[in-house]
C-alpha cells in the first residue's frame, strides 16, 4: 500500500504546478496537504475551519479494500477551497478541474498518476460543505486506486 503521507503530498504538489490556480489563490501557502501530527494537527475540521481565504487543504479522509477479481485499496482524498476574498469559489472549482500542470503533458491533473503504483484520480463529488462555524465551503472529493498485484496486509 502506498503511504498516505506520500499520496496527500503528491496530490498538494500536483496542484501546485498548476500555473493559472496557483495565480488564483494566495501569494503565501495556497495549497496546504493536511498531515496529522499529535497534538498540534489532530482535527480536520479546525484545518478546515482555520483556511485562510485563497487557501486549498488537500486531506486524506479515507483509505477502502474494494473487492472484485483483484483486491486493492482506494484512497479518498479531499480537497477543500476558499476563494480569495471578492472572488467566486465557483471559479476556483473550475480552476481545479480544469488545471494542466506545467510542466505537464497538456492534461489535467487528475489524468496522470500521482506516484506510480496509483491509478489516474477519479472526481467523485464536488459539493459544499459547512464548517464548525456554519460558514460554507467547497469540496472536491477524489478517489486514487492502487495498480492490481500490489500486496494487500496479510496476504
Amino acid at each position: 500500500m502506498s503511504r498516505l503521507i506520500d499520496i496527500t503530498n503528491a496530490m498538494a504538489a500536483a496542484l501546485g504546478n498548476i500555473p493559472a490556480l496557483v495565480a488564483a489563490l494566495a501569494p503565501v501557502n495556497p495549497i496546504q496537504a493536511y498531515i496529522d501530527q499529535s497534538p498540534v494537527y489532530n482535527s480536520t475540521a479546525k484545518a478546515i475551519y482555520q483556511m485562510q481565504p485563497g487557501q486549498l487543504l488537500v486531506l486524506w479522509r479515507d483509505t477502502v479494500v474494494t473487492q472484485g477479481e483483484v483486491s486493492r485499496f482506494s484512497h479518498t482524498v479531499d480537497i477543500c477551497l476558499r476563494a480569495l476574498k471578492g472572488n467566486s469559489d465557483l471559479d476556483l472549482i473550475d480552476l481545479v478541474l480544469t488545471g494542466v500542470p506545467q510542466p505537464g503533458d497538456g492534461l489535467p491533473w487528475f489524468y496522470c498518476p500521482l506516484l506510480p503504483n496509483l491509478y489516474p484520480t477519479n472526481i467523485m463529488r464536488i459539493g459544499r460543505e459547512t464548517d464548525t462555524e456554519g460558514v460554507d465551503y467547497p469540496v472536491i472529493v477524489t478517489e486514487t486506486a492502487e495498480v492490481a498485484g500490489w500486496p494487500l496486509p496479510g496476504s
